[in-house]
């Protein structure tokens, strides 16, 4: 599974703690960042966001020569460069942040992940639930007539904590304003008060219908290098209104439904526990009657304190107890102590952390969702810490085995394909051997024949012979063939003297049939190709499919044949 390092936006800019506000919103401007990380020695120490500088103007003035030390958030969310792209974004949800300062093992910065990279790394496959854009747009606009004034619209968006406000009327969008554009504003020092929206709005609007599947707009939204788009209907009104943030949080696999639907039993086991931790043997009979669910309570050095036997199986170790042991030894016996290790570190600074363990067993890889929570007294005191797991190994191996699955079919195909070209190939060829040996093997017999003729009617039919050596020989169209198969074998030679220019009269003779017989054969031919009513005669249409290059100036003499 990717990771935080391998979708991350990188290198990414930062600006020190004494630099001012006008030099910071200077960068954010020209490099169009929605934040900007403040560092010191390469150590994030907080973020200024678009948000942030819209919260400080919407509640007065702003000192542009002030540190932007004294308006950055502190401290910015961060996350190791190998967590999983997924257990960050339940990060960002957790704490309601679009922004994730991302570092190395210590603590070093390294790139920073927006909901931009979220969306930009998802494939086709996370949207199949999602349909259609109607399913996870928001349906609550928030709009605003183009005559209101610019800081009126920042107050609301304030208030609102949303990214961007509509202009509108009768429902029909006439354009928008985000805060991307209030960043260009506020910047200027001009008095919002006295500019109204319709003068700095960005029109015309970017829009899409409802019923345009998630995947697609999606790319537009990548393609156009947006954050939102309006959704009208087809009267083009508005409907709603969907963002970055809306389609990542539609998108989620069977695995990602599964470890929330185990965050939440993990949750509600995590009150339990709490409730309950000063009545040891109530504890005791919870924990045990837990199933497969595996549960232990550890005290701040991660000394084991009490735990039930799905722990015990845990760590290899059944029937045994574990109390007193220390969980990072333990860990370090059965799987990565270090994800352990980061995990109490999270724990300890956010509450709770959650991500995916692999333990390797003697015949067989096993996959557990644990959560790692911290313990504090009513005074906020740190007591120690819980660890709850799931054995998940197999919807994760399903997962797998679809994947397999996929994979075969798709090398399937190919070998289908392959197999298809070398038939066409060998096909090519034999058409090619049936020409050349036609011309190589019949023609020098026609060459002896045209010395020994003695009479008209003779070299007439060595013509037609040759005529119809040429019609094999030639690479006939498609259509060409299609017409062959609806004629009997006396129709194909009539059409192919009519094609040479021969009259009713001349054919009559050659094949020693009637006249009349020979006039019906043409109305039957007029038929079977579909032309009886057309003004077009038998020759031009012969000529025009069954030779490579027709002539047309030859078939005008027979329009009334």
């Amino acid at each position: 599974m990717a990771k935080l390092q391998d979708i991350m936006t990188a290198p990414v800019l930062s600006v020190s703690p004494d630099k001012t506000v006008s030099y910071a919103l200077g960068i954010m401007e020209r490099e169009k960042l929605s934040a900007l990380i403040v560092a010191e020695a390469d150590r994030p120490v907080g973020i200024f966001t678009e948000r942030a500088l819209i919260q400080i103007r919407a509640g007065g003035d702003i000192n542009y020569s002030w540190p932007i030390h004294k308006v950055m958030s502190s401290p910015a969310l961060t996350a190791p460069g190998d967590t999983d792209y997924r257990e960050a974004y339940q990060l960002l949800l957790q704490h309601r942040f679009r922004h994730l300062v991302v570092t190395d093992n210590s603590g070093l910065l390294v790139g920073i992940m927006t909901g931009t990279d979220f969306l930009a790394h998802l494939g086709l496959e996370y949207f199949m639930e999602f349909k259609s854009v109607g399913q996870v747009m928001s349906r609550d606009i928030v709009s605003l007539h183009p005559s209101v004034s610019v800081f009126t619209a920042m107050k609301l968006m304030n208030e609102r904590r949303i990214s961007s406000l509509l202009m509108e009327e009768d429902g029909i969008p006439l354009g928008i304003i985000t805060e991307r554009d209030l960043l260009r504003l506020i910047r200027s020092e001009k008095d919002l008060h006295k500019i109204a929206l319709q003068e700095v709005m960005s029109t015309p609007v970017k829009t899409v219908f409802s019923d345009v599947s998630s995947h697609d707009a999606a790319k537009i939204l990548t393609k156009n290098k947006l954050r939102r788009l309006v959704v009208i209907n087809s009267s083009g009104q508005c409907v709603g209104i969907i963002t970055e943030t809306d389609m990542v949080k539609g998108l989620r696999t069977s695995y990602t439904d599964h470890l929330k639907t185990v965050i939440k039993r993990q949750d509600r086991q995590l009150q339990e526990v709490k409730q309950q931790m000063e009545e040891k043997a109530v504890l005791d009979s919870m924990l045990q009657s837990a199933g497969d669910t595996v549960i232990s309570i550890m005290n701040a050095d991660l000394d084991i304190l009490i735990h039930n036997q799905a722990a015990a199986c845990l760590y290899g170790r059944k029937g045994d107890k574990l109390t007193g042991l220390n969980s990072i030894v333990l860990h370090k016996e059965v799987a990565d102590h270090r994800e352990f290790e980061r995990a109490v570190a999270v724990a300890d600074k956010y509450g709770r952390r959650e991500f995916v363990m692999e333990q390797q067993t003697v015949n067989d890889i096993c996959y557990f969702a644990v959560t790692i929570f911290c313990i504090r007294d009513q005074n906020g005191r740190k007591n120690g810490f819980g660890l709850i797991a799931q054995d998940i190994t197999k919807q994760r191996k399903a997962v797998l085995a679809l994947e397999q699955k996929k994979k075969e079919a798709e090398d399937a195909n190919i070998a289908l394909q392959v197999m298809l070209d070398q038939h066409t190939r060998a096909k090519e060829s034999i058409e090619e051997q049936v020409s050349i040996k036609l011309q190589d093997l019949v023609n020098p017999y026609l060459d002896l024949l045209r010395q020994s003729v003695n009479n008209e009617k003779q070299t007439e039919t060595i013509r037609i012979i040759e005529a119809h050596i040429e019609s094999i020989t030639q690479q006939f169209s498609q259509r060409a063939r299609a017409i062959m198969l609806r004629l009997s074998p006396r129709e194909i030679v009539i059409a192919d003297l009519v094609r040479q220019g021969k009259t009713s009269k001349d054919i009559a003779e050659l094949l020693h049939l009637s006249l009349r017989t020979i006039e019906t054969y043409r109305n039957n031919l007029r038929k079977k190709l579909g032309i009886n009513k057309k003004k077009i005669s038998l020759r031009t249409y012969l000529i025009a499919n069954f030779n490579k290059e027709p002539d047309y100036r030859q078939s005008s003499a027979y329009l009334n044949m």
